[in-house]
Order: C-alpha cells, then sequence, then structure tokens
C-alpha cells in the first residue's frame, strides 16, 4: 500500500484537492514518515525551497520512505509542546512545477540517483498542491550536496556516521518481477491450445542477477503441450503439469528481460467440470533473489472461442509476491506448514 493510501486512504489517481483540505482540517503533526512543506511566496528564493524537499526526499530514502506535502499550512508553535502543528488554511504553491522538471531535479541531486520516488500534482484555480512520494531505497545511502540525511523524531538530519555505515552494510538484492501473456489461443476440433510467454525483468539498475530459475505450474485439465513430445533432459514434470529451468539462466541484466514461449494443451471436458477455471503459478528467483510468485486464475468461455482480447480471460491475477507471503496467507505455522508437506 501506497503512503497516499495510508494517510488518505485513497488511490494516487482518487486524490484531490479538497482532500488536503479536509486532511488539515485537524491538527496534523509530522513524522519519520511524513512532512510538511509550506510555501511564501514573497521574496522567498524558489530554489532554496526546492532544495529543502529534495533533502527531506533523501532523508526519506535512507530512512523508511514516507510522504512530502508542499503547499500544506504554516506549521505552528503551540505552549507546552515541543513539535509543530499543522493545521487550517493551505499554503499553496502558486506555480506549476513540472513533474519530469522535478524528477529530474531530484535524480541529478541525489546520488546515487533513487527510482523511487513519485511526483503528484493537485490543482485548484491556479494553486497547487505537490505530493512527493517515497519508497525506502534499496540502494542507499543517498546524498544530497555531499551530506546523506536520515528522518529522525520527525525532522530531516544530517545522518551520523554509524547510521551511514550500517546502510552501506545492509543486505540488498537485484528486484526481479515476473509476468506472463497470452499471445495466441486455438483449437484443433478436441483440445484448446493457450501460447503464452513468461518474462522475468531486473529493475535493478546497478545489480545484475544470477543464475536465475523459475517453474510454472498448470492445474488439472491443463498439460504442457512439449511434454507429449519425449526428449533427452526434459524440462516437464509432474506428468506435464510443470516445466522447469533446467539449466539457470546466467545472468539477467537490467532493462533486458529474460523471456519464453510456451504452448499449453486444455482438456475442455476437465475444465468445464471446473467452472471452464484454471490457474498458472510462475514461480521465480535467482541467487541473490528471494522467491517470488505470479499467480494467474483464468476461465475459458467456450461459447465464444474468438475473444477480442486474449486477457479476457484472466479473471485474477496476482504477481510478483514473495512466494511466503502466498504461505503466510494460509494462516498456518511454520510447524503446521513443514507438518503438511511431510506428512506428519
Amino acid at each position: 500500500m501506497s503512503y497516499i493510501q495510508q494517510y488518505f486512504g485513497k488511490t494516487p489517481q482518487d486524490l484531490n484537492y479538497q482532500d488536503i483540505i479536509d486532511f488539515f482540517a485537524t491538527e496534523k503533526e509530522e513524522s519519520d514518515k511524513i512532512e510538511f512543506k509550506s510555501f511564501h511566496a514573497p521574496g522567498e528564493n524558489d530554489k532554496e525551497k526546492e532544495n529543502g524537499i529534495i533533502r527531506t526526499v533523501c532523508a526519506l530514502l535512507n530512512s523508511s520512505g514516507g510522504l512530502l506535502i508542499w503547499g500544506a499550512p504554516v506549521g505552528q508553535n503551540v505552549a507546552g509542546r515541543t513539535e509543530k502543528v499543522f493545521v487550517g488554511a493551505l499554503s499553496p504553491v502558486t506555480r506549476l512545477v513540472e513533474k519530469d522538471y522535478f524528477i529530474n531535479r531530484i535524480t541529478d541531486s541525489i546520488t546515487p540517483a533513487p527510482n523511487n520516488v513519485n511526483f503528484y500534482t493537485l490543482v485548484d484555480n491556479g494553486n497547487y498542491i505537490y505530493l512527493v512520494e517515497v519508497q525506502q531505497s534499496e540502494y542507499s545511502p543517498h546524498q544530497f550536496r555531499n551530506t546523506y540525511y536520515m528522518r529522525i523524531d520527525g525532522q530531516t538530519k544530517p545522518a551520523p556516521h554509524h547510521y551511514i555505515e550500517a546502510l552501506f552494510k545492509k543486505i540488498t538484492y537485484p528486484k526481479l518481477k515476473g509476468y506472463i501473456t497470452l499471445n495466441n489461443f486455438h483449437h484443433d476440433g478436441r483440445y484448446f491450445y493457450l501460447e503464452m510467454t513468461a518474462m522475468i525483468f531486473n529493475l535493478s539498475r546497478l545489480q545484475n542477477e544470477y543464475k536465475a530459475f523459475y517453474r510454472i505450474v498448470v492445474t488439472n485439465g491443463v498439460i504442457f503441450n512439449g511434454s507429449l513430445t519425449p526428449i533427452p533432459n526434459s524440462p516437464y514434470f509432474m506428468n506435464g503439469h510443470e516445466i522447469r529451468a533446467v539449466k539457470p539462466v546466467d545472468t539477467i541484466y537490467y532493462n533486458q528481460p529474460y523471456r519464453f514461449t510456451e504452448v499449453i494443451r486444455l482438456n475442455p471436458q476437465e475444465i468445464q467440470q471446473r467452472n471452464s477455471e484454471f490457474e498458472i503459478w510462475f514461480y521465480f528467483g535467482g541467487e541473490k533473489s528471494p522467491l517470488l510468485l505470479s499467480k494467474y486464475r483464468l476461465r475459458i468461455n467456450f461459447n465464444n472461442l474468438t475473444p477480442a482480447n486474449l486477457n479476457d480471460f484472466f479473471i485474477n491475477i496476482d504477481e510478483n509476491r514473495y512466494s511466503f507471503e502466498h504461505s503466510d496467507d494460509l494462516g498456518l505455522t511454520e510447524e503446521q506448514r513443514i507438518s503438511q508437506i511431510i506428512g506428519r
């Protein structure tokens, strides 16, 4: 869930200017995950204001991520309280800041350049509110103008040496994502055949993945068509319901996905006994990456064998979750899962 959804209960696309007004109708305080920036037009240096925002982005990258709202009310000191409160009238930005311009400023100013910062614009009669959503970085520590920053006690501060050292030592791994797309659907009078392409992307610019592997499992009524032809060192298992990478993929580079195409054969009599539905489970990982799983549930409409869009076959898509997350969904303890597997 994004930080915008956490704080506003809406997706970024559904958020509007009035939501920000309503948000500050009651007192708000900054925290390690949310920062408020007001905008003062008279005599203020726009670049310095932007630099302050970039410092906060840098700090959020080095911490746990978070949300910055630019155009928030001016912070007020309250007797007996150490933290400022933000409530009431907004202090909106009075000029348009293009998304591409600001993202370029962030990537040019922060080292190493981040790739997990989103910039959203809300406008009302020439007044602008900007929301900068930052996810915790896999490539921290980051620095801005030769200084590392962090979030602590709701403030952006230079990071101490021990914190920077800990960030340098943290475990990182390439970020893989896997997808299945549908290419072709036909039948020979008895069976139906669905051609699909599996793709594994490496979204990490600075880390290659090595010895990547995969396995795809299809449910009853479906088998991999290639399994019907015996070959040495066959990649097919479970009576044709599974395909595995017999040999690991040597290297997956950023922006050069690994892909392969397979055909699955559908038995209409068996599938119709299961509400015309079947599933495809796509497991993948690598030498450094945790095991991930993309799951697909499909339904074949045997009354319409020429769909306008093959994507209409998908009735549920659950992609790129860690395999352990699916195990957690079962609500079983580790011991219970092991007992199921070993059968005692």
